[in-house]
């Protein structure tokens, strides 16, 4: 109670200390903006993978498993239990094209200034897409000044806002930071989780052999597929800060205590106290526009689940940094990011060699390069991301992104756009073979149980976007 009372002091202190003795000058005004678009797909990825998460041999359901490949110095890998899909089983991607709305939504901004030169207005941004689980995407207060500008509310936060890299180049859907997600499949038949894995000798000899403390934490296995830092915390509700910009440079930074957005805090969630820190420049100098970022983010993890001794913790916190830029002359920019995240929020396991619990052995990483130009009503862009997950003894899960973008300006508020995806996504090297039960030396009988761990998928997007 303390804490919250010192806390809420402290917010009441800071905006009234930034406000002063401030009156309106006249009333806030408010505009109204939106957009929606129609989009046109097609499809073309090879990924298979058994159907079915558990084989029920008449006497019991066992969870399926994977056998992984053979190495020089070992004989066998196993991972157990996951999950998969089937393509091509029914209702599962046949049809190749389709047509889809990815976006529809409004925003709604009031802004006002006190006869003391404080600015300040809110932010509503309105979803309005049939598929969309929620209708109010962020909503923020603001009051910015000579002295930098303060955020409140639902919006992304420091270490997103004040990063650069090649996705701020992309046009169409975004490209390799755009819709993929609407229509791809993972390596692997979907599998991203597994709760045990193991790395065998010639000899039978266990020298690598972890297993989820808790049953509510998961391996995730694949490579990230889009660019965003570990810990990314989105929407929601946090308070940010950022100052005025001094010859290029800025920084700031973002609190968000948990995971809860709106009002909704019964329950405080699996992490706490994440911070985004975020510095970066952008000057012009004649035709030459130069931006550079460096961002970090980091949180605790305070999720906790019965392991075998006891109550323990399930996730490691998470570190994350992220360097990034953009150097635009003229018509033509190029834009590039690395980020790291370690081993952010992976799962605490047991490790039975070495006999104590420790962070899984996972770590991710990712870069990016694009480059676009812009002539008259045309906007044209190219792009590649490509990313990697480290699981100890395993092969390297890889995700690697190509996109092509090409906007056309019809007329003010209506564009047009096309953008060509080529993606090549593969689990653990592409390497699993059989599917096994239980770990157990015996495949799954019948052909339907074969299981893809690469997956190429080739897209072709075009669509149509009205705004106002």
């Amino acid at each position: 109670m303390k804490k919250g009372l010192l806390g809420s002091t402290a917010l009441i202190s800071a905006v009234a200390m930034i406000s002063g003795t401030a009156s309106a000058a006249e009333a806030p005004t408010w505009k109204l903006t939106g957009n929606a678009n129609f989009q046109f797909y097609w499809v073309d990825q090879d990924a298979s993978g058994t159907g079915a998460a558990t084989w029920d041999d008449g006497d019991e359901t066992w969870a399926v498993g994977t056998k992984v490949g053979t190495s020089s110095t070992g004989s066998q890998k196993l991972l157990w239990p996951l999950g998969m899909y089937e393509t091509g089983a029914a209702g599962v991607q046949e049809h190749d094209w389709y047509f889809g709305v990815d976006e529809a939504e409004l925003q709604l901004n009031v802004s006002g200034t006190a006869d003391n030169g404080l600015n300040y207005g809110f932010k509503i941004e309105i979803n309005a897409n049939t598929t969309d689980n929620t209708v109010v995407d962020e909503a923020r207060l603001q009051l910015s000044g000579g002295w930098g500008t303060l955020q409140m509310g639902d919006e992304d936060g420091a270490e997103d806002i004040m990063n650069y890299g090649g996705e701020n180049l992309m046009g169409a859907t975004g490209g390799f930071d755009g819709d993929q997600d609407d229509y791809l499949y993972r390596a692997g038949g979907g599998v991203i989780s597994a709760s045990h894995a193991s790395w065998t000798s010639t000899d039978g000899t266990k020298f690598f052999q972890i297993e989820l403390v808790g049953d509510d934490a998961s391996m995730n296995l694949a490579a990230p597929s889009y660019a965003s830092i570990a810990g990314d915390t989105s929407d929601q509700t946090k308070v940010s800060y950022f100052s005025p910009r001094f010859s290029g440079f800025q920084v700031g930074a973002s609190i968000t205590p948990t995971p809860n957005n709106g009002d909704n805090f019964k329950e405080d969630g699996d992490w706490e106290n994440h911070i985004g820190l975020g510095a970066n420049y952008d000057n012009s100098f004649g035709d030459l526009r130069i931006r550079a970022s460096a961002v970090y983010s980091t949180r605790s993890n305070v999720a906790q689940g019965n392991g075998p001794d006891g109550i323990t913790d399930l996730y490691e916190g998470v570190s994350a940094f992220s360097v990034g830029g953009i150097v635009g002359w003229g018509p033509f920019s190029l834009g590039a990011n690395y980020t790291d995240n370690g081993d952010s929020g992976q799962p605490i396991v047991q490790d039975w060699v070495a006999g104590a619990y420790a962070t899984a052995p996972i770590e991710t990483s990712y870069w990016n390069v694009a480059a676009g130009f812009e002539t008259g009503p045309m906007y044209f862009s190219v792009g590649y991301f490509a990313s990697t997950l480290e699981f100890g003894p395993f092969d390297d899960s890889t995700y690697e992104h190509l996109a092509l973008t090409a906007d056309y300006t019809v007329a003010p508020g209506l564009s047009a756009y096309a953008e060509i995806n080529m993606i090549s996504d593969e689990l653990l090297g592409g390497g699993i073979s059989d599917v096994w039960i239980e770990g157990d030396p015996e495949p799954i009988a019948g052909p339907g149980y074969s299981l893809s761990s690469s997956n190429d998928t080739t897209s072709l997007v075009l669509g149509m976007n009205i705004s106002f």
